[in-house]
């Protein structure tokens, strides 16, 4: 006890005279207390003398001026950039190729071997997405686009001079709103069955390949093809799929292809 209040008066700037034969750890008392003095003018007196005596207990030897120096806090502060680090890594790992995305959570991964037509599995299904609508089918559209080119008929009254004999399929839903009833009229074609109409030049036809999902969301194949009297011109396979589209609480089916 007579050491312990022999070095809080020390530390609270005391007079203490020290025994000369004791003056290796009178050296180490002195500079505590200088250390605490510095911590105090920080405003941690309580957290320099509880340092600073804990030392003296368990070996003066090992306290160091940077121990006694510590601003409080300084443990805990180290806390949340160790548990925050891996969270900041984790954000950070976006694959190659792959374009960051508010809320990506969605990732397909590679085809599997049961889906039949490859040119309709998206072709970043290796980046995290967003949603569906955010998957990618270039490859797909470009055939899709090739198509309707190959169908343009040249024409007088209309845009450009030509117009698509691919865009006919208006003229296949009678009442109703075109963008709801087409794509219902084609889900509802089982397997083989085929619609199609007869433009200017070209014949048209799309003939529904069957249903295969894109991970969780129902899908359906179609082939459409465009053929001028028995030659067959071009063709590409196209899809729908059934899915709440943004800004809508219903799900419904969309052409994706």
């Amino acid at each position: 006890m007579k050491f312990i209040k022999l070095l809080l008066l020390m530390l609270t700037g005391g007079c203490l005279s020290l025994d000369s034969q004791a003056q290796s750890f009178g050296d180490f008392l002195k500079n505590s207390a200088v250390e605490a003095a510095r911590s105090a003018v920080a405003g941690n007196v309580n957290r320099a003398v509880t340092a600073t005596v804990d030392k003296a207990f368990k070996g003066g030897a090992e306290a160091t001026a940077s121990d006694a120096a510590q601003p409080a806090g300084a443990d805990t502060a180290a806390a949340p950039a160790a548990v925050s680090a891996p969270a900041a890594a984790a954000k950070l790992a976006v694959p190659p190729g792959c374009l960051r995305m508010r809320g990506a959570s969605l990732v397909l991964g590679p085809k599997p071997d049961s889906f039949e037509h490859a040119i309709l599995w998206p072709e970043n299904a290796h980046c995290p997405v967003g949603g569906f609508t955010h998957f990618e089918f270039k490859a797909a559209q470009e055939a899709k686009h090739a198509f309707r080119k190959a169908s343009e008929v040249r024409c007088n009254d209309c845009e450009g001079g030509y117009y698509p004999d691919a865009w006919g399929g208006r003229s296949l839903i009678k009442k109703g709103d075109y963008a709801t009833e087409f794509p219902k009229l084609l889900v509802s074609l089982k397997q083989g069955e085929s619609v199609g109409w007869k433009g200017n030049k070209y014949h048209v036809s799309i003939t529904a390949l069957g249903a295969q999902p894109i991970g969780e969301t129902p899908c359906k194949q179609f082939r459409y093809q465009l053929k001028d009297g028995g030659k067959q011109v071009a063709e590409y396979i196209g899809m729908f799929c059934e899915y709440t589209r943004p800004y809508s609480s219903k799900a419904t089916w969309n052409e994706v292809v």
